[in-house]
């Protein structure tokens, strides 16, 4: 059967046709699950090498057989004439539904045609790994067959929703294909019929695990596993293997009784927290709300606990108390309505747990703070420490700590904290937030600040791990402390991992606030302060509101707004010290107060407190006061400013004490002529251009000017370079203190041409090929610099025809497609992967090319080759 496979509907993928062969001696193998394109890639195949096609399913009997008719032959011939028949004219067999078990070997033996094998599952062929070793097999499974992202775009043209699909299918071409013919998602049952058909029993049933999943651990995988993400129906995550949402929904809308069936067996292979989840999206609820009366740590994010209401709701006290604390975690005051009750249980664990929420919730700012109630609680749960394990008291201290701090007792709640440190078993990952919170009262009572950091940063992976609803407000912390150092970059990392972290959206919301005016983004900020506002919580539409109107310069936002965040944007934004809240207690808002107070009055005063109420001293000026008002007296003090800001600003005293932080001076010379110093790129021109690019090669001052001034005198022409050497030195460094151009030429240099000549030392074709660009310092004509160039050339073309890969020898043909070096040794490397098509286009666009420009026949090997590759 001859194919004519050129339909618009299929997009014809350069990507996997380039890499098949077009001639007879070779075998290509198309291993992926149902829909993934095969049989298309093949029709492709054949439409582009116009061959005669034969084509067989092994679904509709043998394929040797199939392919006796297909030749004329009888069903029953032996394989000799079959061979016989193939080899008489160039032909493409394509077999397609192979299952392993088919006699294939006089087939792969011999290779009489161009052979295509489809299959869902490995070929156990003992032929094909020798085929592979000799270069005469090529090999696409589900990875290289899913279409990328750009291939997506075009299959859907002008039609919208090409990158959704793409996600929800991993680029599987069958479900991807009919997204974008229909503009809907295609009929579940046959495309789940078609996997279960193309899977192993365990690999499906590992399938409808992962479809009541969020992820599946590493950890955790299985062969199953790896096989199902082998054959590109899964994602890897970070956090594990994912199926393919489509898939996901699907088996959750199709197969529900087998996704049930296949959870309870795995009940003894999943942590609890999968568990729970597995339960909840299967539907099995009762099954959940068991889980969730035992005992046991589950690091569910309060998001998701919030998601589960209407089932939580009816479970037993534990669920309750699951719930409640969610709630609260999340703004929501009626989760108080739940754990009230609870907190008089018979239970001493139960009751303990839930006075410990009611305390620390009851005592937060963002809830409301009532402190009374706050202490009440405490009280009743310190009654209870000595009828519950030692690891459940001490997570209660660490929690209710939090009441006498607020209430202005930092000594009591620095003995909470210890006593909680010494109740927690040393190899407790929750004696974590103890020492974080300890972090915390030595930064109020001595300053330390890069401890309390310290002790967050380390604290993040464990709170991921045990305790997600504490994992928003330390990355916020982080956020705000480096803020406070002036370090941005660092702070917008934190504050943007804050802000889209599950477990606290309080915190998540507080982050953003930070987050949007850091970015300056107005329309942001505006947005947050009105959810802010939704949640009627005082604290932050006071911080949203002093933010926006901070941002906007407009004090008339701060109407109404009570606290000392809006009080001091009211003080700033009016320029008026007066106005300034009262000293506050909090060492961080001292911080701010001082740090205000100095911009406006600019006493020294200020300046001395600030440098004094941390431990790292003027480390913490660059967050809170612009460099241009440090005391010019005091040069030292910009050490821990950002060193562009410093030469930005001139101070060549500051800048004289940090001149070994200077960046290199970066240098693009090939294919482009770029300089960029720390501050940017610098613009070179005309006679400067010049002087910079022969400096750059080396030459001396006396050198330069000879080569520039070759009829001058000595004297005249170093006077010539003097007076652009001077405007080199301003380009270069605007700040006025030497760094890049010194007595000796240019110095602290670094270049891609430097890069490439050591990539040419080292034979590092790669590298070379990855950096190579034409020509060299473009724009600059000099015979000094053409000299250059012709050897940077020369070594390159030698390591690529040493080299001799294809991609070293195609990208000589680019620079010189009159290589006739390079093209023989390309033609003979193409030839061996069974690619004469390409040969004998590229050997016939080099013979008119060599004939149009220089009026020349091919040489006598070229035109032999050519001979030998005619029809």
């Amino acid at each position: 059967m001859a194919l004519s496979w050129q339909s618009p509907v299929y997009l014809e993928r350069p990507r996997l046709l380039d890499r098949l062969p077009e001639e007879p001696g070779f075998v290509v193998v198309l291993e992926a699950p149902a829909g993934f394109g095969k049989s298309v890639l093949a029709g492709q195949l054949s439409a582009r090498l116009g061959l005669r096609t034969l084509w067989a399913s092994a679904g509709l009997g043998e394929p040797k057989a199939l392919l006796a008719r297909a030749l004329g032959l009888p069903g029953e011939a032996p394989w000799g004439p079959i061979l016989e028949a193939l080899a008489a004219e160039p032909t493409l067999v394509v077999l397609e539904d192979l299952k392993g078990d088919e006699a294939l070997g006089p087939l792969l033996r011999t290779l009489p045609a161009l052979l295509v094998l489809a299959s869902r599952n490995p070929l156990p062929c003992p032929e094909l790994p020798k085929l592979l070793a000799e270069g005469r097999l090529v090999r696409l499974g589900p990875r290289e067959l899913a279409f990328t992202l750009e291939e997506a775009k075009a299959l859907f043209g002008e039609r919208p929703g090409a990158e959704e699909a793409h996600r929800a299918t991993g680029g599987w071409p069958l479900p991807l294909f009919l997204s974008a013919l229909t503009g809907e998602p295609p009929e579940p049952r046959a495309l789940l019929q078609g996997l279960r058909e193309s899977l192993t029993p365990e690999e499906f049933e590992e399938g409808l695990l992962l479809a009541a999943l969020p992820y599946l651990p590493p950890g955790l995988a299985t062969p199953a596993t790896e096989g199902l993400f082998a054959k590109g129906l899964l994602r890897r995550l970070p956090e594990g293997f994912r199926l393919h949402d489509l898939l996901r929904e699907m088996a959750l809308r199709s197969l529900k009784g087998e996704v049930q069936r296949t959870v309870k067996g795995a009940e003894g292979r999943l942590p609890p927290q999968l568990l729970a989840q597995a339960y909840f999206h299967s539907g099995l609820h009762k099954d959940l709300l068991a889980l969730l009366e035992r005992p046991l740590q589950l690091n569910l994010p309060p998001e998701t606990l919030l998601a589960w209401q209407e089932v939580l709701e009816r479970g037993g006290p534990r669920a309750r108390l699951r719930l409640g604390e969610a709630l609260l975690h999340c703004g929501k005051r009626e989760g108080e309505a739940l754990l009230k009750p609870l907190a008089a249980w018979e239970d001493p664990n139960i009751a303990l747990i839930a006075c410990g929420h009611l305390a620390y919730y009851l005592a937060e700012l963002l809830l409301g703070q009532r402190l009374p109630e706050a202490r009440a609680y405490m009280e009743r749960g310190l009654l209870l420490l000595d009828r519950v394990d030692p690891e459940l008291a001490g997570r209660f201290l660490n929690d209710v700590a939090r009441v006498p701090f607020e209430e202005g007792k930092p000594e009591e709640a620095l003995a909470l904290l210890e006593e909680a440190l010494r109740r927690l078993p040393p190899e407790s990952p929750f004696r974590v937030a103890p020492l974080v919170n300890l972090a915390f009262l030595r930064f109020e009572l001595q300053g330390d600040l890069l401890g309390w950091i310290q002790a967050l940063e380390e604290g993040i992976p464990l709170a991921l791990r045990y305790s997600p609803m504490s994992r928003p407000g330390h990355l916020r912390d982080l956020g705000r402390l480096h803020l406070l150092l002036g370090q941005r970059a660092e702070a917008e990392r934190y504050l943007e991992e804050a802000a889209q972290a599950e477990g606290n959206p309080l915190a998540a919301l507080e982050a953003g606030l930070l987050l949007a005016h850091l970015r300056g983004d107005e329309g942001a900020l505006a947005e947050l302060v009105a959810r802010a506002e939704l949640w009627e919580n005082p604290y932050l539409v006071g911080r949203g509101r002093a933010l926006l109107a901070l941002l906007r310069k407009d004090p008339s936002l701060l109407q109404g707004q009570e606290g000392f965040l809006p009080a001091l944007a009211r003080a700033e934004l009016l320029g008026d010290a007066a106005l300034l809240p009262p000293y506050p207690e909090e060492r961080e808002e001292r911080l701010y107060w001082h740090a205000l107070r100095y911009r406006l009055l600019g006493e020294e005063g200020d300046l001395e407190a600030l440098l004094g109420l941390t431990q790292v001293g003027a480390g913490i000026l660059p967050g809170l006061i612009p460099l241009s008002l440090l005391p010019k007296k005091r040069p030292e003090l910009a050490r821990p400013y950002p060193f562009t800001e410093a030469l930005r600003s001139g101070w060549k005293e500051a800048i004289a004490l940090r001149l070994e932080e200077v960046p290199p001076l970066k240098v693009r010379g090939l294919g482009r002529f770029q300089v960029a110093g720390p501050l940017g790129p610098v613009a070179l021109s005309g006679k400067v251009r010049e002087v910079f690019a022969l400096l750059f090669l080396g030459l001396s001052r006396e050198e330069v000017a000879y080569h520039l001034w070759p009829d001058a005198s000595e004297e005249a022409a170093l006077n010539a370079l003097s007076v652009w050497l001077s405007r080199l030195r301003k380009a270069l460094e605007p700040w006025g203190v030497p760094t890049y151009l010194g007595e000796n030429g240019l110095q602290r240099v670094e270049s891609d041409l430097e890069a490439l000549e050591e990539a040419l030392e080292r034979e590092d074709a790669e590298r070379a090929l990855a950096l190579y660009q034409e020509p060299l310092f473009p724009g600059v004509d000099h015979p000094l610099l053409d000299r250059k160039r012709e050897e940077v050339y020369h070594r390159l073309r030698r390591l690529f025809l040493k080299a001799g890969d294809p991609p070293y020898l195609e990208r000589l043909l680019e620079l010189d497609p009159l290589d006739e070096e390079a093209l023989l040794l390309w033609a003979e490397g193409c030839l061996k992967r069974g690619q004469k098509g390409r040969v004998r286009k590229r050997l016939e666009a080099y013979r008119k090319r060599l004939w149009e420009e220089l009026g020349e026949g091919p040489p006598p090997e070229v035109e032999a080759l050519l001979r030998r590759l005619s029809p």
